[in-house]
């Protein structure tokens, strides 16, 4: 996690957004953590991501005066559909909103994505042969491991959900890892099937109006990032010393009901050879 997932991430976004270079190194100043969704009923602090604000604030208030080629620019110059524009202080929460889930759920599915390919040797293999495969194997990992636990709706109208009412004005928490596993929905909802016509169905991006806007490059980094590691590495497998053996693998996940997220992925590896040039090149 903290070797390619994090900053692979974290460099992606960064970028789109417009965070300078020389700047990136604020982001990498320790800080307890945030305990949103934390499940030890921790005290919360009022405002837990006010210092990305200050921070974006900053990069927002700059933009208006010198427009750039970015995401940050873009929000800068925004306006409401009256015409008028928006405080900075308000765009800089979605700016920061924008940041935190490119940087965090993105790197999440990393992570799963490259644990299944050391947990399970075939898929690595079958990936190499065949690279078309990899966006169906995406989506299958989002099914199966959605990153994203827990989310949260207001009912504009009173509905029924099965045998609940659900009263107009209600907050409901919805749990897309277990929509995603709905045997209603997918067959054999706790296999791991690639041949799934209808794989992309799944809910761990949200839906229509509430869609995740980073869902395109999230797709985009895991497609990059598994294709990469398939050129550059092979006998990809679990660290024993660090999870366990085989039969009795140990994993820790972040103490959160919003993310399923594994603290850590220590994996062992061996480079792969590189690949004579073919006869055009000689």
């Amino acid at each position: 996690m903290s070797e390619y997932a994090k900053p692979f991430s974290f460099g992606v976004i960064a970028d789109l957004l417009g965070v300078p270079g020389q700047d990136r190194r604020l982001f990498d100043v320790p800080r307890p953590p945030v305990p949103v969704g934390a499940l030890d009923h921790a005290p919360l602090p009022e405002e837990p991501l006010r210092w990305l604000d200050d921070i974006f604030i900053g990069y927002l208030v700059e933009r208006r005066r010198e427009p750039r080629a970015d995401v940050l620019t873009q929000l800068a110059t925004a306006r409401y559909p009256d015409g008028t524009t928006p405080e900075v202080a308000d765009i800089a929460r979605s700016a920061t909103l924008l940041f935190t889930a490119g940087r965090g759920a993105t790197a999440f599915m990393l992570s799963w994505s490259v644990r299944l390919l050391a947990e399970r040797p075939g898929l690595a293999k079958q990936l190499r042969a065949d690279r078309s495969a990899i966006p169906r194997f995406i989506e299958e990992v989002l099914r199966m491991e959605s990153p994203v636990k827990s989310d949260f709706r207001l009912a504009r109208k009173t509905t029924r959900v099965g045998d609940v009412v659900i009263p107009a004005g209600a907050i409901v928490m919805l749990c897309p890892g277990a929509i995603n596993r709905d045997p209603r929905k997918f067959v054999a909802p706790n296999e791991f099937r690639m041949d799934r016509s209808n794989a992309r169905d799944h809910m761990a991006f949200g839906r229509g109006a509430h869609s995740c806007p980073g869902a395109s490059l999230a797709r985009a980094e895991a497609r990059v990032s598994i294709e990469c590691i398939l050129d550059r590495l092979t006998e990809i497998r679990l660290s024993s010393a660090e999870h366990g053996a085989a039969d009795d693998r140990r994993f820790s996940y972040e103490a959160a009901y919003t993310l399923r997220a594994l603290t850590g992925l220590h994996l062992e590896f061996a480079p792969a050879l590189p690949q004579p040039p073919n006869s055009a090149e000689m």
